[in-house]
């Protein structure tokens, strides 16, 4: 059933998404809109409402008034206003959702847990150089692609997804990737499964001419193969009629070798260039544009970016890791014994017990600080691993924290910002975060 926008609308959440949304609507010619938002109002004369953020808003008041709602991907999609005025036939929908309605058919939405940003900047590469630039990249922390998908009818579009934005919709890509699905966001989910219920909804939806990516070796990831309707291409494992591997390393894809690790800088989960591959078959892109590809691809900015080495000692942004998960994948790239971890940060409610016993185990120094710096000082401790921390450090200042750092490393030592928490303690956000740290690191 095609959405159907009228005024009066409400945008719930004013970010890059909202933002975007009011600009669309402007074009669709609406222009009785209010922005519910706590902090950003635009200069132009919508109406303001306020709300405090996430699932706890309380003043999402009388929605109902509303002929439709845009959801921001932050807003929780269960708030009680936004049942209530759905019940009572308000369109409730969002960007994400409207991109799908345009142009489902040719969206390929990357989600996971941890490497989704890497592998859609890599999925994105492969097919600008085989599509000579006329792909569509966007979704999650980019902008939504809802204007560009009018725009060029025919070009592909890959799209980074988290499960804010699919909790809600009833469509699915045409191909659909699930890199794994770890504990994540349980501060914003009611639990675990409504987690994995909006990871689901990628493939949920698919038709028998669709594709689903799973991971075989990733136990959430690959369950998701009982409701798929689509075709099912498995990373990890030859499995089924598609699948793709790592054999004497080598990506191998349906028995054709495509390049082997040696070739390959980029520093990320090896999953992530098997996925990669598997979805660049999915669009028939040779295997000599892919290897080529892959060869000359450096990585996403603060995903393991390196900043610069200084007296022997190296330095890695790596702020965007926001997960223990995502720390322990950083952990995999470096030598043992060479490695700081520069660890800490507001809570999302994590368990860093299984990072503790990698940290321990893969002789990894942790340097901690911000607000769940003692809950990962506990959990190192718990298992024996005290000798790993060089320092707590509770005062909030980043600089010192860095230089503190720097003093303790030696020669041949790799000093890596990957927190495994969120960032909100001490910045604005993971990108604040980042860029701090490359400042920091750039003036020692």
């Amino acid at each position: 059933m095609k959405i159907e926008i009228k005024s009066p609308v409400a945008i719930l959440g004013f970010g890059v998404e909202g933002q975007c949304a009011l600009a669309y609507l402007k074009k669709m010619g609406i222009k009785d809109v209010t922005i519910c938002d706590e902090n950003n109002l635009p200069a132009e004369s919508a109406r303001r409402s306020l709300g405090e953020g996430g699932r706890q808003q309380k003043n999402f008041n009388n929605l109902n008034v509303f002929s439709a709602i845009i959801r921001s991907p932050g807003v929780y999609y269960k708030h009680p206003e936004i049942i209530k005025a759905r019940e009572e036939g308000v369109t409730v929908t969002s960007m994400t959702e409207l991109a799908m309605e345009i142009a489902k058919g040719r969206i390929t939405a990357i989600t996971g847990s941890n490497g989704k940003t890497t592998t859609t900047a890599l999925v994105g590469e492969i097919l600008k150089k085989h599509h000579d630039s006329k792909v569509i990249i966007g979704g999650n922390d980019r902008k939504p692609v809802v204007q560009d998908a009018e725009d060029h009818p025919d070009w592909p579009i890959v799209m980074e997804v988290s499960s804010f934005q699919f909790s809600d919709i009833h469509t699915s890509p045409h191909v659909a990737a699930i890199l794994n699905i770890t504990p994540h966001h349980l501060d914003w989910h009611e639990d675990l499964q409504d987690y994995i219920n909006a990871k689901n909804n990628l493939i949920k939806h698919q038709t028998e001419n669709d594709w689903a990516v799973l991971n075989a070796n990733n136990e959430d990831s690959a369950k998701l193969a009982v409701d798929a309707s689509g075709q099912i291409f498995w990373i990890g494992e030859k499995r089924g009629k598609n699948w793709a591997d790592w054999e004497n390393d080598n990506i191998v894809v349906n028995g054709e070798a495509i390049i082997n690790i040696k070739d390959i800088k980029v520093k990320t989960h090896p999953d992530n260039l098997l996925f990669a591959a598997a979805i660049a078959k999915i669009h028939d892109i040779p295997k000599k544009t892919i290897a080529e590809t892959m060869k000359e691809f450096r990585g996403v900015e603060q995903r393991l970016e390196f900043i610069r080495t200084i007296n022997g000692i190296s330095f890695y942004n790596d702020s965007s890791c926001t997960t223990p998960e995502s720390a322990e994948v950083a952990i995999e790239q470096f030598p043992l014994g060479k490695l700081i971890l520069l660890l800490g940060g507001s809570s999302k409610r994590a368990d860093f017990s299984f990072l503790a016993s990698k940290i321990k185990n893969n002789n990894v120094r942790a340097y901690l600080y911000g607000a769940e710096g003692e809950m990962i000082k506990k959990a190192i401790e718990e298992i024996g691993g005290q000798k790993q921390i060089i320092a707590y450090n509770k005062s909030n200042d980043f600089k010192e924290i860095i230089e503190d750092t720097f003093a303790k490393a030696n020669s041949g030592d790799n000093i890596v910002l990957s927190p495994a928490c969120a960032s909100f303690d001490m910045f604005k956000n993971s990108k604040d975060r980042g860029r701090q740290f490359r400042d920091i690191v750039n003036g020692l």
